[in-house]
């Protein structure tokens, strides 16, 4: 009877684990509104060695600069959004692949505004793979960028 009784707390303790544990890492879906709103618009980092501002436009397009005070673009693309959620923190994410359009290279952005939408951060990945996870270290490039005003 004490076995019984023990082997069924058991399995209830590990139905709320694995149910509170599937909870914190949950995407939680949002609109293309909400999206866009998050991550269009142009993004710098004057520390940056290069690259130095970033711009998401609203047609799924996307163009860099080498510097800030640069006038011309340095590279500019189309991506294709795979993937977009909001964690339990209220961070916007998406997953879009992408191809430039000066070098024909193609990747992965995987691309993170935290949830006061001032700052954004962007894995990137050349290539046919995927990002699976939220790992700067494993992947070719990690940016991060500031709202410009």
């Amino acid at each position: 009877m004490k076995t019984r009784m023990f082997i069924s707390i058991l399995i209830l303790v590990l139905a709320v684990l694995i149910i509170a544990g599937s909870c914190a890492t949950r995407k939680i879906a949002i609109s293309d509104e909400e999206l866009s709103n998050a991550y269009v618009g142009a993004w710098i980092n004057p520390d940056a060695t290069y690259y130095q501002k970033f711009e998401f436009l609203s047609d799924r397009k996307w163009q860099e600069y080498y510097r800030l005070v640069s006038d011309s673009v340095s590279e500019y693309g189309e991506h294709t959004i795979i993937d977009q959620w909001k964690d339990k923190d209220g961070n916007i994410f998406f997953e879009s692949k992408f191809k430039t359009v000066r070098s024909g290279v193609s990747g992965f952005f995987l691309v993170k505004t935290n949830n006061s939408e001032n700052t954004l951060e962007m894995l990137i990945e050349y290539g046919e793979y995927r990002i699976e996870t939220w790992d700067p270290d494993s992947v070719f490039a990690y940016r991060i960028y500031y709202r410009q005003e």
